[in-house]
């Protein structure tokens, strides 16, 4: 994880973080090399951060609407600056942070609460910022689960594996007889 000191004001830490962002992007599936350059801790605030390009919620079947397929994703948690022990969220500077690093487009910023227990235990908020296939900022049309704008065909991974649960169960039965 990378630590920035008191040398290093918000927002100079936020233009890091986008320019470590772009060197690739990250589908949720690995702690992978990008994901863990992602990470990190500035110690004046005590704040952890994750700041990445997030892609596949739409692709991999966990979201129906494609809108919502690719995402700038800033995590957020704290810890005391001088004890490091965990510390509660933080939210005028949240604010800040989310200032640093979205500016304008803060307005279309989809937040969320820790959902995780993981997450809960040192409560992690997420913003995220979703974007075109060209990286600019776009307000989705609709829902998440919202098929409206689903491409014909689509399945989500519920459904994919009922169906592939479908298919052991006949292959079973076919077996039995």
């Amino acid at each position: 994880m990378h630590v920035y000191d008191r040398t290093w004001l918000m927002h100079s830490v936020a233009e890091d973080r986008k320019r470590i962002a772009r060197y690739g992007m990250w589908a949720g599936d690995s702690d992978d090399y990008y994901f863990r350059r992602c990470r990190a801790y500035h110690e004046p605030t005590g704040t952890v951060m994750i700041f990445s390009r997030d892609v596949g919620h739409h692709s991999s079947g966990w979201w129906k609407n494609p809108d919502y397929e690719r995402c700038y994703h800033l995590s957020l948690s704290f810890v005391d600056p001088a004890t490091k022990e965990r510390a509660p969220r933080d939210v005028k500077l949240s604010r800040q942070w989310v200032d640093a690093f979205y500016g304008k487009d803060a307005r279309l910023l989809w937040c969320e609460p820790p959902y995780s227990r993981d997450g809960r235990s040192i409560e992690v908020w997420h913003y995220r910022l979703f974007c075109a296939p060209d990286w600019s900022p776009i307000l989705p049309r609709g829902e998440v689960y919202s098929r409206e704008l689903t491409e014909a065909g689509w399945k989500s991974y519920s459904d994919v594996q009922a169906e592939m649960a479908a298919v052991e169960e006949r292959a079973r039965e076919r077996q039995a007889d």
